[in-house]
């Protein structure tokens, strides 16, 4: 079957490529409360094992993914997406990505963290039928845990 997604998800694997990411517009991505958008801490990130993708539709960015294997679970996060494209669905387009790489990388559960504040990330979680699992991640008491056992 032919791949029509109007998306692309491209690994940034080089230092250029993540410096390219880092300067995305961040404003487009506000600021979540686990992760200040710099290139510092997304180099942080990738240090400790967190793949980083860009999101990309006609030539732009319009998120970043963040994604980590750890035994049979795949850990998942994502800024927002650009105001400009939010409502075509693309959120769903990224949850069917992570759910793809699990597969791919057969694992047998996908968490996802969430501010606990994001009402359109909560419900599109549950829509994709992820659980709450009540855990929360690291230190921060505003990020919860979602999972969805596949």
């Amino acid at each position: 079957m032919e791949d029509t997604s109007p998306l692309v998800f491209k690994e940034a694997k080089k230092e250029d490529e993540v410096v390219n990411l880092s300067k995305f517009d961040v404003q487009a991505f506000t600021d979540t409360q686990d992760f200040s958008w710099s290139l510092d801490n997304i180099k942080k990130e990738v240090k400790t094992g967190w793949k980083l993708y860009s999101v990309i539709t006609e030539d732009e960015i319009v998120a970043a993914v963040l994604m980590k294997k750890d035994g049979d679970t795949l850990y998942t996060k994502n800024t927002p997406i650009k105001m400009a494209f939010q409502g075509n669905g693309f959120s769903h387009i990224i949850k069917n990505f992570y759910e793809g790489e699990a597969t791919k990388a057969h694992v047998k559960k996908v968490i996802n963290y969430c501010p606990v504040d994001n009402f359109r990330m909560i419900a599109l979680n549950e829509s994709h039928g992820y659980k709450r699992t009540g855990n929360i991640f690291g230190n921060n008491q505003n990020i919860i845990e979602w999972m969805k056992v596949l």
